[in-house]
């Protein structure tokens, strides 16, 4: 039989703001969401696909295509095996132990290759490596409580509460996020799930929407909440695939705003702002 491939994007060695510790992030292609604010426009579809980066263009009388030399166009993504991914991250264990990290996977979206996500947790857990999984939920209830048994920490994103909003933001509904959230949520024990909330100013950072969110949490039993802040780099990424950024350019959330957003968690609830 032929060797379990995937299809990544990018790997981010040494990242901190993707679980505890120092750790590795494997991007997986492919996501059944199509939020309006997406800050990575270039995972969304499963196959590679050509980028062009203008502010690395030469404009030489005779492209060199894929080729070129200066990265002004390439391919966003290849096929590797978990062989293959592991000779990449294992080198950096020695970072993962001494600072209790490990190695996250994220997206896109990880349910979109449940298989291949799935094996390479359990090589990873096989290697006494520790894990975490970023998701948006949006998938089948049974590959997440199988990815769910091999991760030792899940990330959720929860992004509007309101169903039409969301429908109009991401292209679907929220309710098999919320069912699985929750299915997640009994399945664990209420352990080892964080809810992250992507700030997108003018969609999911009203009042209203987090306020709704706390009390999902309390009401499911999830006590970890992860507010993470408007990241104004992702307009640049839908040039490189001819693309227009519908949110237009907002400013990020000032850190006063970011204050009183967590400071309206009820009791119980454990914000960090990211």
């Amino acid at each position: 039989m032929p060797e379990l491939a995937g299809v990544i994007f990018d790997i981010d060695h040494f990242a901190v703001h993707d679980g505890p510790g120092i750790r590795s992030v494997v991007y997986f292609k492919g996501c059944p969401l199509r939020c309006v604010w997406c800050h990575s426009p270039e995972s969304q579809r499963m196959e590679p696909q050509p980028l062009y980066i203008k502010s690395k263009c030469l404009f030489c009388p005779s492209c060199a295509g894929e080729q070129c030399p200066n990265g002004a166009r390439q391919v966003c993504g290849r096929m590797v095996t978990i062989d293959e991914l592991m000779e990449e991250l294992l080198p950096n264990r020695v970072f993962f132990e001494s600072s209790g990290g490990g190695v996250t996977l994220s997206g896109g979206e990880v349910l979109s290759q449940p298989r291949f996500a799935a094996a390479l947790l359990e090589r990873l857990r096989g290697e006494g490596i520790h894990t975490v999984v970023e998701t948006s939920a949006m998938g089948s209830p049974d590959d997440l409580m199988g990815i769910s048994a091999l991760a030792d920490l899940l990330y959720c994103d929860v992004k509007a509460m309101d169903p039409e909003k969301h429908k109009e933001y991401t292209g679907a509904g929220n309710e098999t996020v919320l069912s699985n959230i929750e299915l997640l949520a009994d399945n664990r024990g209420r352990r080892g799930i964080v809810l992250r909330i992507p700030l997108i100013p003018g969609y999911t950072d009203s009042v209203d929407n987090i306020s709704k969110i706390y009390s999902y949490a309390l009401a499911i039993g999830v006590t970890e909440i992860h507010l993470l802040s408007y990241n104004p780099s992702a307009p640049a990424k839908y040039e490189w695939l001819s693309r227009s950024y519908t949110p237009g350019l907002p400013e990020r959330q000032s850190a006063s705003y970011l204050d009183d957003l967590k400071n309206t968690a009820p009791s119980g609830i454990n914000v960090t702002i990211m």
